[in-house]
């Protein structure tokens, strides 16, 4: 361990130096660290403060602080001009490392008011310790006694307000006019008020931006004594859908192979997987620093999820050894139970050829927690910090020093330096099969003032008449299309499936009859309108079907709304799903045959009258054909619906990249890049896919940004942030978790 110690002590500095600079914190304008009992209030940077106080101990030993009494105070001259299109300083931030001896007070962090006397200060820590003042508002977060904080106050009035608290946003408060409240003069007043509202605070450092830093530049500095604050988001993410480059990474390093590897079939037809057989691994470089209260890395999780070829074999799943010459960490056994001798096994055991979902939650000192499809299998025998499970920088998968790793399938690998909670897990979806990809094109028909527009997308056409009518619940509307009407969709899929046209995908449609004993078209991939529809339900049974796939034995009921699916996979098969059950497996047609698509397909259009009036919720596509587990999934057409993949966006994946923190309570950050001038605009959607928010930007230039989304009127649960473009449209997952 005494040879690895500088090494990774290099390893520390180097990714600190990378975390810091890619935030890119400018330096700051003025800088007092209190460590110097001889000379309290010198500067760092800039001029030294004048006031009174006494110095004390700070957040660590080799950081001291100063203890500001009540009714004492510093003063700082700041030395920055007049900025933010007004006369005073409108823009800034400022950063006060503090702690409070005593809960239940006032305590002022400042006052723009040089004279000292006759103003309340800008903000304060209220009777029921939140930060904040009443004119900006005040955090749903409280501090504690005797605990240190990061403080930073971004400032740019006209624009926001917003406090950070050891790198993560607790206040985006109500924002002032220019030169008015939060403004400043060449001088600024640190703890002080003028009426008794400042209680005795400690300082351990004080510093100032003439620039607002942004929810990046505030993760980065962290938290008191510059400690580093932990992502709840995923630092490596692997996926093992690009045959020519199964090693890459989503997020994070890409993969180093040891050995061999097979790309194979995964969970569902759109998801790939790799296959790594015995004696063969995979590397991973995860970017964790080391946490846990130790010199290695004690906390984090992993995701795998797999399956086994053959059951009765030991597999290995993860080994900590960089060298791969020790026994893994986590086995399945000869008895497919899950484990290690060290944390037990679980009494549950796996199948083969069946695709699970794994996650490892790891805080050593504390807890080992296996979880498999959301489940908690594996409540471990707790480790010593830096002991067993604790990681160095690199990460092994699959490996095993002595024929341990029997064949294993991986369809997809994620780490996180944070031990996921059990809300957590479940948010990440439980069983891989029953992952619904993201929809190429979604259309809801909510807005009466443009029914046509899409959620995903483009936009539909018409032709004929239509209107706005009631859906399956309230809130959700539907549009009618009469007899001879119908809607133009361009689904933005290619040919697939081994011929030129789109032989394979799947279409969603919630409707509703209004009478039955009519003849009621779906679709139709006739562009011109010239055939028969290729989906109907029948005028004398009220069945669904055609003629070359046979009709369903179920029939349908008028003014009852249904969700259907239409599962198409030239060659092979027609099938469709109604309310997630199985009605009709019709006969598969050839390729480029009856059912496959050019590049507009026809809604409830039929060319001689077949088309009677029908009522239209949603309306959905894929590119592929779902299976039975993700019709089921998908439900009816009044379903939650949960585990909807974010899209994987081969080329453009970090357009829209994932918000931070996540889960999150009062609000969060997701960065986005544009790549082509144009109009950007963002939906907030439930899981349901209902439409909560619009967000418009307006034309965007080429360049980075950051949408911050607040959690005001959204409960406990699951979201999806949807971009829209010129690069095309993005969707990402957030979770609120108040």
């Amino acid at each position: 361990m005494k040879k690895r110690l500088p090494w990774l002590i290099g390893l520390l500095v180097i990714l600190f130096a990378n975390f810091t600079a890619s935030a890119q914190v400018p330096e700051r304008k003025g800088w007092w660290k209190f460590d110097d009992a001889a000379n309290l209030l010198k500067a760092d940077i800039g001029t030294s403060l004048t006031g009174d106080g006494t110095p004390v101990e700070g957040p660590t030993a080799n950081n001291k602080a100063i203890q500001v009494a009540l009714g004492s105070y510093l003063t700082m001259n700041h030395g920055i001009a007049a900025n933010g299109g007004g006369t005073t300083v409108n823009e800034y931030t400022l950063q006060i490392d503090f702690s409070i001896p005593e809960t239940g007070k006032w305590h002022a962090f400042f006052q723009t008011d040089p004279a000292a006397g006759n103003l309340d200060a800008e903000l304060f820590t209220n009777t029921s310790n939140a930060i904040g003042v009443a004119d900006a508002g005040y955090t749903s977060k409280t501090v504690s006694a005797n605990t240190w904080y990061r403080m930073l106050v971004s400032v740019k009035n006209g624009e926001f307000l917003k406090i950070y608290v050891d790198g993560v946003l607790w206040l985006d408060g109500t924002s002032q006019p220019v030169d008015d409240r939060f403004g400043l003069l060449s001088s600024l007043l640190i703890f002080h008020d003028n009426d008794g509202d400042d209680a005795t605070i400690n300082c351990s450092e004080l510093g100032i931006w003439d620039v607002a830093l942004d929810a990046d530049q505030a993760a980065a500095l962290g938290g008191a004594n510059n400690a580093h604050v932990p992502v709840r988001t995923k630092l490596g993410w692997w996926k093992f859908d690009d045959t020519a480059d199964l090693l890459k990474a989503e997020i994070g390093s890409p993969l180093v192979l040891t050995g061999t590897q097979e790309s194979v079939t995964g969970p569902t037809i759109a998801n790939k997987a790799v296959n790594i057989p015995l004696g063969s691994s995979l590397k991973m470089t995860h970017g964790i620093l080391p946490n846990g209260g130790g010199t290695k890395i004690n906390e984090y999780s992993v995701q795998l999820d797999f399956s086994i070829p053959e059951v009765n074999k030991w597999h290995a799943f993860i080994q900590t050894n960089t060298s791969d010459n020790l026994d893994a960490e986590l086995f399945t056994n000869t008895t497919n139970n899950i484990g290690t001798r060290a944390t037990g096994y679980s009494t549950n055991f796996v199948s083969a050829n069946t695709w699970y979902r794994m996650v490892i939650s790891v805080k050593n000192g504390e807890f080992f927690k296996v979880y498999i499809n959301g489940e908690l299998w594996l409540d471990g025998i707790k480790q010593d910090i830096d002991g067993r499970f604790s990681l160095l920088d690199n990460l092994s998968l699959f490996a095993d020093d002595d024929g341990d790793d029997a064949a294993i399938l991986c369809s997809e690998a994620a780490i996180w330096e944070v031990a996921l909670t059990e809300a957590e897990v479940l948010a990440l979806g439980a069983d891989p099969t029953a992952q619904i990809p993201e929809r190429m094109g979604l259309w809801k028909f909510d807005d009466p003032s443009n029914m046509l527009k899409a959620d995903a997308g483009l936009d539909l056409g018409e032709t004929g008449p239509n209107s706005s009518v009631e859906g399956p619940v309230s809130g959700n509307n539907a549009i009618e299309v009469p007899l001879g009407s119908y809607l133009t969709m361009k689904h933005g899929s290619y040919g697939n499936g081994g011929g030129l046209m789109v032989n394979e995908y799947t279409l969603q449609i919630d409707f509703s009859v209004p009478e039955i004993g009519a003849w009621h078209a779906f679709f139709q991939t006739d562009t011109g309108n010239a055939g028969d529809a290729d989906l109907f339900t029948s005028k004398s049974t009220n069945a669904i079907g055609t003629a070359q796939t046979s009709y369903t034995t179920k029939t349908i009921t008028a003014n009852t709304w249904y969700r259907m699916l239409v599962t198409v996979k030239n060659g092979e098969f027609f099938k469709v799903y109604m309310d997630g059950e199985l009605w009709l497996d019709g006969a598969g047609q050839e390729i480029d045959g009856r059912f496959a698509l050019a590049d507009l397909l026809l809604l409830f259009g039929d060319d001689d009258g077949d088309d009677g009036l029908i009522n239209c919720s949603e309306v959905a596509f894929w590119d592929v054909a779902l299976n039975p587990d993700q019709a089921a999934k998908l439900g009816t057409a009044s379903t939650v619906i949960t585990g909807i993949a974010q899209q994987n966006l081969s080329g453009s994946a970090s357009d829209l990249g994932q918000n931070y923190p996540n889960p999150f309570s009062n609000s969060t950050i997701f960065p986005y890049q544009i790549q082509k001038a144009g109009n950007v605009s963002f939906r907030v959607m439930d899981i349901a896919g209902k439409e909560l928010r619009v967000i418009n930007e307006g034309v965007l230039s080429p360049g980075k940004y950051n949408l911050e989304i607040h959690s005001d009127h959204l409960k406990n649960g699951i979201y999806f942030l949807q971009m829209k473009s010129e690069q095309g449209v993005m969707t990402r997952k957030m979770v609120v978790a108040q």
